[in-house]
């Protein structure tokens, strides 16, 4: 006598199913899409953004470990050096590269080297506006900026970065209404003791990252 063990029975989706998943995972999608897009541009912006003041802080680092005047320059021109020297800089306040330099020839904090054959040893450059971060629009109140060898600024600097045009402003705009705009803005604040900041200037300013804070 054969013995017959039970089968089981298995069962599939129906097409019915599988339309009302897919209608359900749409619906859901369509409802999460911009609000993720929104996420993800703001992300970006403050990873722009976070590029300037490593520069920031690389700059400043600088000055105080070689005890000797350093410069940041914002620039839209090469940051390559020649001979490791990079003496001849197209400054620019809305500029998409930066570069620091050694300035020994600096005489103090806020004057330039007297002399025209001054040379200025390279440390470092970064062209930032690469792949998507090349839609967005900086713009600085300084081009340059220059620390001594106790990590001061010569200036403060107000720099603001964001995803068009129409809202590359003042980083001390006064929001509109009690949420934070769209596009976003993200502002990098230096102080003239080489403090950094980010703040948001569309956020109320009872929000902690407001930059009227």
């Amino acid at each position: 006598m054969q013995l017959r063990l039970p089968q089981s029975r298995q069962q599939g989706f129906t097409l019915i199913e599988l339309m009302i998943t897919l209608l359900i995972f749409g619906i859901l999608l369509s409802l999460a899409g911009p609000p993720f897009q929104a996420w993800v541009r703001g992300t970006q912006l403050r990873t722009y953004a976070e590029s300037f003041q490593s520069a920031v802080q690389l700059a400043r680092a600088e000055a105080i470990k070689r005890n000797t005047y350093v410069e940041l320059i914002l620039t839209n021109g090469s940051v390559a050096p020649v001979n490791s020297y990079i003496n001849s800089v197209t400054e620019s306040t809305s500029g998409s590269a930066w570069l620091i330099r050694a300035c020994p020839d600096c005489v103090n904090l806020t004057t330039k080297p007297s002399k025209t054959d001054a040379s200025y040893p390279f440390i470092e450059g970064k062209t930032v506006a690469e792949g998507s971060s090349s839609r967005f629009k900086l713009l600085a109140d300084q081009s340059l900026l220059r620390f001594d060898g106790l990590g001061r600024a010569d200036k403060t600097l107000s720099l603001i970065v964001s995803a068009n045009d129409s809202n590359v402003s003042d980083c001390t705009d006064t929001p509109k209404g009690n949420v934070v705009q769209n596009p976003a803005r993200v502002c990098l604040l230096v102080d003239e003791g080489g403090n950094t900041r980010l703040c948001l200037p569309d956020a109320p300013k009872e929000n902690p990252s407001s930059c009227l804070r």
